[in-house]
């Protein structure tokens, strides 16, 4: 998988490489042309400046002034060599290192008869040269001889070069500022932010599931880390959901096994309470008749009050085993408060009385209504005063507090209180926490129970105003 840098040198840097060398060939090749005519335009200058002085000398039979005038054009520089040929084709005057021979001599006698201006290359000497002819006219028109001025080949051909090597210096020079351009400006442009996202990615990867990219750089790099960072989030939601469906299965199974457990234990007890009620019956009515015969003394009868005690004990426990395990499957319905209560109290006076124990209840609501199911809902009230009663030294409070579309129940004791390492505990079955020990240890279980069939809240804590235990069961109020 190749980089985004390379790919940029690939399809970005090579291409314009490619394109700017070719503009650079033809430009160069442009260019060379145009030295190339310039430097011979020179030497066609030069002959056609030493024309008219030449002829002068020429026609005037002044061979000397004519070479005096070559010499002068030789040492400008510039010049290979200058010769005159008269109208036969010879040399008559020379100036410059090459000598032109026989053949040049022939050459010069059919531009002679040419009569026009040429410019060629040729060999002279052994060297390649650039020469231009200007014929030599008199005062008729008649061409009476020749002028061949000379400029090395070469001469031009190192310039050419030159030129040719400094401007591929220079586009070298170009193409590695245009290169060190590519890589400064990917670096600042994409790779940098390129680099942040990368880091984020992996900070992501190796635990670090609440980091975000930063959204900058680039509009395109900046969307792409902002729909990253969507991403991330919905995929923390969808996270969050999951646990959410995942606790919610978690709780249908464990309601599901409780109620599999339940329909168990409810079958077993309607057995158990069938097998037992007939014995305990006939038990509970022997002993009442033996109570009555007048042969038996205290002892016996004391002995006999016990046994009719524990059989009463027993069809508690059996009656407390069946509320347990019962479940109403009829859809809930308005429950008054204030009649929930009154029922309540009148269920647990009498035990109060009989303990010795002062019964303080707060203002009843009028109209106040919850949903629910109202006989399990009495059944869970009765077991808190009771449990209150059992704990209590000498008082019990029961009060109603409405607050936020939500009735709280509250039963408080002045009991010992119950321990914060056991407050989870005791509503566990067969846990109990009466003060005498007598406590079948369901009831705060079936509290417990009718608590969540209603979706309530139930917490014990201890009691501000009486000092042991206060007991809250929170329900919704109807039609909130």
């Amino acid at each position: 998988m190749k980089s985004l840098r390379l790919q940029l040198i690939l399809l970005l840097f090579l291409p314009l490489t490619v394109l700017g060398t070719g503009v650079v060939w033809m430009t160069h090749h442009a260019v060379e042309n145009l030295l190339e005519h310039r430097l011979q335009k020179e030497i066609e200058l030069v002959a056609r400046a030493m024309r008219v002085p030449v002829e002068r000398g020429l026609l005037a039979g002044d061979l000397a002034g004519v070479q005096r005038t070559l010499d002068a054009v030789f040492e400008i520089g510039r010049v290979y060599g200058a010769y005159v040929y008269d109208a036969s084709g010879r040399r008559v005057a020379v100036a410059g290192e090459g000598r032109p021979g026989p053949r040049e001599q022939i050459e010069a006698a059919e531009l002679v008869a040419l009569g026009e201006e040429l410019g060629r290359y040729a060999e002279l000497a052994g060297e390649e040269v650039f020469s231009y002819f200007v014929p030599l006219t008199g005062p008729t028109g008649r061409i009476e001889g020749l002028l061949q001025v000379v400029r090395l080949e070469q001469e031009i051909a190192d310039q050419l070069d030159e030129l040719r090597t400094q401007g591929w210096l220079l586009w070298a020079l170009v193409m590695i500022v245009m290169f060190a351009i590519v890589l400064i400006g990917h670096r600042l442009a994409v790779g940098r932010h390129v680099e942040r996202l990368v880091e984020s990615m992996a900070r992501i990867e190796s635990g670090d599931p609440r980091h975000r990219a930063e959204v900058n750089g680039p509009q395109e790099l900046a969307g792409v880390a902002g729909a990253l960072n969507r991403m991330l989030d919905g995929l923390d939601r969808m996270q969050a959901e999951l646990d959410v469906e995942r606790q919610e299965r978690q709780y249908m199974l464990e309601q599901m096994q409780s109620q599999e457990h339940l329909a168990a234990l409810g079958r077993f007890s309607s057995g158990v309470a069938h097998e037992l009620g007939a014995p305990l019956t006939v038990i509970d009515g022997d002993t009442r008749r033996l109570q009555q015969s007048e042969s038996l003394d205290d002892d016996a009868r004391r002995r006999l009050e016990r046994m009719r005690r524990q059989v009463q004990r027993t069809r508690e426990l059996i009656s407390q085993l069946m509320e347990f395990v019962r479940s109403d499957h009829q859809s809930p319905e308005p429950v008054d408060v204030g009649r929930l209560l009154r029922r309540t109290l009148a269920a647990v006076r009498p035990e109060c009385e009989s303990r010795g124990i002062e019964l303080q209840v707060g203002d009843i609501p009028v109209g106040l209504e919850i949903k629910g199911w109202e006989v399990r809902l009495e059944h869970a009230l009765v077991n808190l005063v009771r449990n209150a009663v059992q704990a209590a030294r000498s008082k019990v409070s029961v009060s109603v507090d409405h607050r936020d579309a939500r009735v709280v129940l509250a039963v408080e004791d002045d009991g010992p209180g119950v321990p914060k390492g056991e407050r989870e505990r005791i509503f566990e079955p067969f846990h109990t926490r009466g003060k005498d020990g007598h406590g079948t240890g369901l009831g705060l279980a079936i509290v417990k129970g009718v608590a969540e069939e209603h979706e309530a809240g139930l917490q014990v804590r201890t009691s501000a105003t009486l000092g042991g235990s206060r007991f809250e069961l929170t329900l919704k109020q109807e039609h909130a």
